[in-house]
């Protein structure tokens, strides 16, 4: 049988795909219309200034995509520290290890807002952001200086704090990488990383941030490139029905978007094909896809998808359920009503404000503006 045109638009929405260079290619352009990408993600190659960027933001949302299709999301990994991809003017904030350190909910809340209003500034509307492992392992190689501390409860209440105010300032939060990467001693960017600690010791370390965030109403969670042994022996939780719908869907009861981290990260493109992780992945319960972009828009993956529909190895139901997910994110911060003033973006990027603000954590400090400040 074939897929109907609607099912395709809706298997389009569910990936979120990078791409090359400070304007968008002739080839981008082409596949975000041909296949109705739901979003896209920016990367230092994307990143050379204020303008440009909102610029390129601009172009996305007004040109590229066809009329009747939904607003594009825009995301980053905006984490602060090592995890930056923006340069000066913006504002360069420390890692979320000296925010944990300083240990104040207000802190967190207002560096959330204070990204958030300088990426909002360039139509950004999703951020990889908080980091809500918890770094059990003074070893790991990826998450040093990512994670806010090696406490559950710090974590729970700095990640609460960013989150809220990220989606204060508008720009969706994605709390990750579940179900805990603080453990790890293998980055998962160069292969497939073992963790084992069992149920009960997640629900007392990895799962507090997680279920924090939820009840912070954060947007969206992306899961981790690991395999977790006693709670998936076989798959890393990415691709793991046990992982994402018994427990982050039935027992932690979180109902919004879940992300994969990069599917061409190599835990999961040395162990598993391109078709195969793409179908994994949604039957396990993500409902976006991401994809660095690197050979362009991954046109196996989606018709592994289609193909998945037409065999009914994932039901129409399960990507309709996804694509109202991905749409409703969107009804929430995809609003972008008109192209980006560019005189707007010097009143929100590097101000006062935020460099004041990042100095003070870089100092371990409370900002003196913070100072008897209510949080909100």
């Amino acid at each position: 049988m074939a897929t109907s045109v609607d099912i395709r638009k809706q298997i389009g929405q569910l990936f979120l795909v990078g791409f090359d260079g400070y304007t968008v290619p002739a080839d981008f352009k082409k596949a975000i219309q041909e296949f109705n990408i739901g979003g896209t993600i920016y990367f230092r190659r994307n990143a050379e200034s204020p303008v440009q960027l909102a610029m390129l933001s601009n172009s996305l949302q007004f040109e590229c995509r066809l009329k009747d299709s939904p607003p594009l999301l825009i995301s980053i990994d905006h984490e602060g520290g090592k995890v930056n991809r923006l340069s000066p003017p913006f504002t360069q904030f420390p890692g979320m290890d000296l925010v944990g350190e300083i240990g104040s909910p207000k802190l967190a809340f207002h560096l959330g807002l204070a990204m958030g209003e300088e990426l909002t500034a360039i139509g950004v509307n999703v951020d990889f952001a908080p980091v809500a492992d918890v770094l059990t392992n003074p070893n790991n190689p990826i998450m040093a200086g990512r994670a806010f501390s090696s406490d559950p409860e710090m974590c729970a209440k700095m990640g609460s704090g960013v989150c809220r105010g990220l989606q204060k300032a508008g720009v969706a939060a994605v709390a990750k990488h579940f179900p805990g990467h603080g453990d790890t001693t293998e980055d998962s960017h160069l292969t497939l990383p073992f963790v084992d600690r069992n149920f009960d010791d997640c629900e007392k370390i990895e799962f507090i941030p997680f279920r924090r965030l939820i009840r912070s109403r954060v947007e969206a969670i992306m899961t981790a490139h690991l395999i977790n042994k006693s709670l998936d022996p076989d798959l890393p939780a990415t691709l793991s029905p046990k992982i994402i719908n018994d427990i982050l869907r039935a027992q932690l009861r979180f109902q919004k978007v879940v992300f994969s981290d990069d599917m061409e990260m190599k835990a999961i493109a040395d162990n598993y094909g391109v078709e195969e992780s793409a179908v994994m992945a949604i039957q396990a319960g993500c409902d976006m896809l991401i994809y660095r972009g690197d050979a362009g828009f991954p046109v196996a993956a989606y018709e592994a998808l289609v193909k998945a529909v037409e065999n009914k190895k994932i039901s129409k139901e399960r990507i309709e359920v996804s694509a109202q997910r991905v749409l409703n994110l969107k009804k929430g911060y995809a609003t972008q009503q008109r192209p980006i003033e560019m005189a707007q973006l010097e009143k929100m990027i590097g101000t006062p404000e935020h460099l004041a603000l990042a100095q003070a954590i870089a100092k371990k400090e409370m900002p003196q503006f913070l100072e008897g400040q209510d949080e909100e």
